[in-house]
């Protein structure tokens, strides 16, 4: 059976696109309903309307009313098409429609439900479908309400194994075309587990469902074993102490480099990935020790820690695990009351509103980033001079976002840029980058662009005017010569800790054969600029270090976060 909900994002065609619509509609219904999938016989297949855009009655956002126009003229041809060919239609929009009239706040954004916003929905699917409310309203009793508590633990627990293969990161490895030859060693034995895992869960929440009673936690010891990698870790370098890391840094003339935190005295700090400061001086850093993915099993745990100096002595002292249980948060900036977050495929926001220091607030803002390899996800957060949020995405990934001013696309390659005070969302650049680990304003509100896999930088204003999906920008001039690669995060100097000669230096992390921070000096060229190489800041000898993120904090010194792994991956 196949459960087919769409026509919001057709809807913005409008007046203009309703009967390609229709056209398109009718072909995939023909298509559907005479392919054997499972290859025994053709599905069974049920259409739903959108759902309408509900008014959040917030200043700059969007009040639905356009959208809803569009979205009831969409509804209505899903219906006429569904009749013309004897498809099962159920009407959503009139029926959430004056549920918004009614209770209202049932989206978080207009168009996307909360939990009391599905709840509503599945009251109208079930009555729609199958002539009646769900069971909890049939039988309020004690044992079938534990029953039901029971069951929906068990659904969840299922869904979220199942969502690790259904919405898979690293999927151009597991299944695509990087599959061979990265992901033929281990990738078949783990999804194999996951998918063992998965059918226990399967069978147990149906024993709850049937009411059996004492039903066991599943037994994943006969699911499969993982299998084991040689990394030559050993050939490739070895892990020394903190301390002896900082030994084997050389640093410019004139420049003292000091160790801020680590995980001898902060265990959690594992693969710090990117961080950021508060307003109270403090590193907010998010962790990625399960990175690349996690492991059958093993659920992820990757956590956004806040690191204090109490004592204004240089190093932290005090560790806070804001959020934890997270998976592969790639990017972080501070803003608005608590912590934009990137958990593939989605935009997190964080927010503590008891004073804590412990996020209790945990809203998907932004859904629908691609996952295709979990270090090109959405990345290099960085706020923009006019109050837009800039975070980018490299090669492989195929985004498609839903907001409530339409669906944004991206494809291999993309800077966004997002507006939460409208909850605006636009590409500010689509280019065919390799993995753009790093961006950066100047003084003037330019921005510069890094490309790690290739070393490749970009002065951002050479790309203008609009383009539409799926179309790029055509291949640009780089400003500086690459000298090195892969690189992680870039900063212009603008601290006056800093001597007057290097104000206005373009830095640039490096994590391979050269590992440290490259200095380049800024000139014009043309309508552009060019940089060349200068006394590099800093370079260490422990083939360990790994720098990818640094930022000037509030104390003008300049930070910077030390993967430190001697295997990259």
């Amino acid at each position: 059976m196949i459960l087919a909900f769409f026509g919001f994002n057709e809807s913005f065609a409008g007046v203009a696109g309703l009967q390609k619509f229709e056209v398109d509609l009718a072909s995939f219904i023909r298509h559907t309903k005479s392919t054997a999938f499972n290859g025994r016989a053709p599905p069974q297949l049920v259409l739903f309307s959108p759902i309408p855009h509900e008014n959040v009655h917030r200043p700059g956002v969007s009040d639905g009313r356009s959208n809803n126009r569009n979205i009831r003229l969409y509804a209505a041809a899903m219906k006429r098409v569904a009749v013309d060919h004897a498809v099962p239609f159920v009407e959503l929009f009139m029926p959430m429609l004056r549920l918004f009239h009614c209770d209202g706040n049932l989206t978080f954004n207009g168009i996307h439900l909360t939990d009391e916003g599905y709840r509503c929905l599945a009251d109208i699917i079930c009555a729609d479908l199958f002539g009646r409310s769900p069971l909890p309203t049939l039988d309020p009793s004690v044992a079938v309400a534990g029953r039901i508590v029971a069951l929906r633990k068990a659904v969840k627990e299922k869904n979220r194994l199942h969502w690790f293969d259904y919405r898979a990161v690293n999927g151009d490895y597991i299944y695509g075309g990087r599959r061979e030859p990265f992901g033929v060693v281990h990738f078949p034995a783990e999804f194999e587990k996951l998918r063992n895992m998965v059918a226990k869960r399967e069978q147990r929440l149906w024993a709850i469902a049937r009411g059996e009673t004492d039903v066991p936690a599943a037994d994943d010891s006969d699911t499969g074993q993982l299998v084991e990698i040689a990394t030559g870790a050993a050939e490739r370098g070895h892990i020394v102490s903190p301390d002896e890391s900082l030994q084997m840094i050389q640093v410019a003339d004139g420049y003292v480099v000091e160790l801020v935190a680590s995980e001898v005295e902060f265990p959690d700090l594992r693969n710090p990935c990117q961080f950021a400061f508060d307003a109270k001086g403090r590193i907010w850093v998010v962790t990625m020790p399960s990175y690349p993915m996690c492991l059958p099993g093993k659920p992820p745990d990757d956590k956004v820690l806040i690191l204090d100096d109490t004592d204004d002595d240089g190093q932290a002292d005090r560790q806070t695990v804001f959020a934890d249980g997270l998976h592969l948060p790639t990017g972080i900036e501070i803003g608005d009351g608590g912590a934009y977050v990137a958990e593939q495929p989605n935009l997190l926001f964080l927010r503590d509103t008891d004073g804590d220091d412990l996020a209790d607030e945990r809203e998907y803002v932004l859904h629908g980033f691609g996952t295709a390899d979990a270090h090109h996800a959405i990345s290099a957060f960085e706020w923009g001079p006019g109050g837009g949020l800039y975070f980018q995405e490299g090669m492989f990934h195929h985004s498609q976002v839903e907001t409530s001013g339409g669906p944004r696309r991206c494809a291999n390659s993309g800077v966004f840029r997002y507006e939460p005070r409208t909850e605006k969302l636009d590409v500010f650049i689509s280019y065919a980058f390799a993995n753009p680990w790093g961006h950066v304003f100047d003084r003037w509100g330019q921005s510069f662009i890094a490309d790690a896999s290739g070393g490749a930088n970009y002065f951002a204003a050479a790309f203008s005017g609009d383009i539409d999906y799926p179309r790029k920008h055509p291949r640009m001039k780089q400003f500086l010569p690459m000298q090195w690669r892969p690189t992680s995060g870039c900063e212009i100097i603008s601290s006056r800790n800093f001597p007057d000669d290097v104000q206005g230096d373009y830095l640039l992390n490096n994590c391979v054969g050269f590992q440290g921070i490259l200095r380049y000096r800024f000139s014009d060229s043309g309508s552009g600029f060019h940089a060349r190489p200068v006394e590099p800041l800093l370079q260490s000898l422990d083939r360990s270090f790994r720098p990818v993120d640094l930022q000037f904090g509030p104390d003008g010194a300049l930070y910077v976060a030390d993967w430190y792994n001697p295997v990259l991956g």
